[in-house]
């Protein structure tokens, strides 16, 4: 009806912030603006899905072309698609196995010009692919749960991470932060990041496990709070790893995060370390996530902790 607004749905888009899905609305910009970005962020079975899609596709654009041109293509039979679908595809691989071939000057010029998308084709896949192996990538393990317990006299937040892979991290440091919502003098609500100090947060060789401690005291934001406080507060701790990965010589970056219910309190690690009668050092992955409950201390379970 002439004269009713119209009532414009929001764009809405997926981004993932670690593990979080999180829906934006009204980004305009298309992904196709980014295409180098898109096709790194891609798994490979799409990637891979979309090479073949692309490849198909461009072919029965020029198939197509020169099914249009009767005359074009040497002994390919009049009318048969598919003679002149594969032509396309022996064209752009530059291949031609000496059976068909261009046979008029039309022909000759839709040939040149998928010479030439091939050729271009190749070396930009060629990039992508080699742009997708050597990006360095960390293969670090995080516990599904971290737990609050009593550590050394105070109550402590920990979580645990192991490198999967069989070599050694040099230099590694980690960092912890809190975010929740929280509400200002105003009374207006608004998300706040806090640093969570921990007792250690760089190592000189990250090759096996690492337990991250942060020391719940009075100068902690989790400081006098329990399950209940954090789960109201939509609270959430971010875990990131940085370091240098000796084998591929590069800097490498992973990160997680733990959601108020993912917080086990009383609770402690099942310990993966032990040794062998051999004397080797065995570490069992198989138990990474196991935790175990130990005795309540009231101040912890309660949130007390002054």
């Amino acid at each position: 009806m002439r004269g009713m607004s119209r009532i414009h749905k929001p764009n809405t888009h997926t981004v993932r912030v670690g593990d979080t899905r999180v829906l934006r609305h009204g980004r305009r910009q298309s992904k196709l603006r980014d295409p180098y970005h898109l096709v790194l962020t891609l798994t490979w079975p799409e990637f891979f899905g979309a090479l073949v899609l692309a490849f198909v596709l461009v072919n029965l654009v020029f198939g197509t072309l020169y099914w249009l041109l009767p005359g074009s293509v040497a002994n390919a039979h009049e009318g048969l698609f598919f003679d002149y679908f594969f032509f396309s595809i022996e064209t752009l691989a530059t291949v031609g196995y000496g059976v068909m071939s261009p046979a008029s000057l039309a022909g000759h010029v839709v040939a040149s010009f998928e010479i030439l998308t091939g050729m271009v084709s190749i070396a930009l896949i060629t990039g992508l692919v080699f742009a997708r192996f050597s990006k360095p990538t960390a293969r670090i393990l995080f516990s599904k749960r971290a737990v609050i317990r009593d550590f050394e006299g105070q109550p402590a937040l920990m979580m645990r991470i192991a490198n999967e892979r069989h070599n050694r991290i040099v230099e590694a440091s980690a960092t912890l932060s809190l975010v929740r919502s929280e509400a200002n003098a105003q009374g207006e609500s608004f998300v706040r990041i806090h640093d969570l100090r921990l007792l250690r947060e760089r190592t000189p060789v990250f090759a096996l496990t690492w337990t991250l401690i942060h020391p719940i005291d009075t100068r902690s934001p989790l400081y006098g709070l329990n399950a209940a406080q954090l789960a109201a507060s939509r609270s959430r701790i971010l875990v990131s790893v940085t370091g240098h990965d000796e084998t591929m010589a590069a800097s490498v970056y992973a990160s997680g995060d733990y959601e108020a219910e993912d917080l086990v309190f009383d609770a402690r690690f099942v310990d993966i370390l032990s040794t062998s009668p051999e004397g080797e050092r065995i570490v069992d992955l198989t138990r990474f996530h196991d935790i175990e409950q130990v005795f309540p201390n009231a101040g912890v379970s309660q949130g007390i902790f002054g």
